[in-house]
């Protein structure tokens, strides 16, 4: 009898083992798991597995600035299940020329130090994809996203290399209503005789960001605007911080072509700046996130594409003051920053149509008529 009951006591003894271990290892499931079976789970195991024996993520990046890395990783570290010890990540934070500059010198050299690549040159991604410098990678995560970022005709894509995953509203209107008197609706409320000398614009002849807000805004307001708005003599910078600063500080409160996310990042700190979107229309600049095809750390890299791709990771930028491209995202703001489908007057471009010829003329005429006001 005793016997038979020492048995059943070992027998409950290890199923509860058994469960108890079960429990543990389900709790401790990361999220990114959360919700997927069969071949998909394997799939991205597989991948944060691969991640954590690569041990390492380099990228460059002109979005992810130190301070928005510092919420960034840590919840792409909660989502994959990864320690800082597991996976050290160095992402670089560099203007689009710097990084441009960076990678093509290292591919030149055959050097393969660096994983992902983001920024909203599109030429210059179509050209590292067309030469075979792009690692093809399909995150099943796009399939979350509309034409407008994944339709190479309308959008700066190029599937399965890179989408666009997100938009900076690189040229919009943002002033300072304590220094600008009057209500600024339209683009060629800028030009009006009270506010000369009190406006700023970006460098379009020395960024290849501000070049690609300027090519839509200048193909659905002519020439004419731009040599107008040379005679209000503008500030004309490179830096949309500085732009955005100088609105603040009301050296000069007017900025004809400031950048969305940086001027609703400093509202969120309160600097009770005006936004304005003209119903005429406004560019969105699509920003491309892509792995290189010698990617040192390919796992670590596929892994991150994903998350920069999900719900989560969306919405961490649309906090950030950028505009989505994933279906179904939500924003707690009402106007900006939201996703990019419920934004109206988006100037409709085919990206694949403007060469490398036209982004030189377009530096040029920018800087006949606004800096040399000729």
């Amino acid at each position: 009898m005793f016997e038979r009951i020492g048995k059943s006591a070992l027998v409950i003894l290890f199923v509860f083992v058994s469960c108890s271990f079960w429990l543990s290892a389900s709790a401790a499931e990361p999220p990114a798991l959360a919700g997927l079976s069969g071949a998909e789970k394997a799939r991205v195991a597989k991948l944060i597995e691969g991640a954590k024996k690569e041990g390492k993520l380099v990228g460059y990046s002109h979005v992810m600035r130190p301070d928005m890395q510092a919420h960034l990783l840590p919840k792409f570290r909660a989502w994959s299940g990864l320690s800082e010890g597991d996976l050290k990540i160095n992402l670089v934070s560099a203007r689009t020329d710097a990084i441009t500059t960076k990678i093509s010198s290292e591919l030149q050299a055959k050097v393969y130090n660096s994983d992902i690549i983001q920024s909203a040159t599109v030429d210059w991604f179509n050209d590292l994809a067309e030469r075979g410098d792009l690692m093809p990678y399909d995150s099943p995560e796009y399939k979350n996203f509309g034409p407008l970022s994944v339709n190479p005709e309308i959008a700066a894509a190029n599937p399965p290399y890179f989408i666009a995953g997100v938009f900076n509203m690189q040229a919009m209107i943002a002033y300072n209503p304590k220094y600008v008197k009057g209500e600024i609706l339209h683009w060629k409320d800028c030009l009006r005789p009270e506010y000369k000398g009190k406006i700023s614009v970006s460098d379009a002849s020395d960024s290849a960001s501000h070049t690609e807000g300027y090519l839509p805004l200048r193909k659905l307001l002519g020439a004419g605007y731009y040599r107008d708005l040379g005679k209000q003599n503008p500030f004309v910078i490179v830096s949309s911080q500085d732009l955005i600063n100088k609105a603040i500080s009301g050296e000069y409160p007017l900025v004809v072509t400031a950048t969305a996310s940086i001027a609703h990042r400093a509202n969120v700190n309160g600097a009770g700046l005006k936004l304005v979107f003209p119903s005429e229309g406004i560019p969105a600049v699509g920003i491309q996130m892509a792995i290189l095809k010698n990617a040192p750390n390919p796992n670590a890299a596929k892994l991150f594409v994903d998350y920069y791709h999900s719900e989560v990771g969306q919405e961490l930028m649309i906090s950030d003051g950028y505009a989505v491209g994933r279906l179904g995202m939500k924003s707690k703001y009402a106007e900006f920053p939201v996703p990019i489908y419920d934004i109206k007057g988006v100037i409709p471009m085919d990206w694949r149509k403007v060469t490398a010829q036209d982004r030189l003329n377009a530096r040029e005429e920018f800087r006949k008529f606004v800096i040399e006001k000729k």
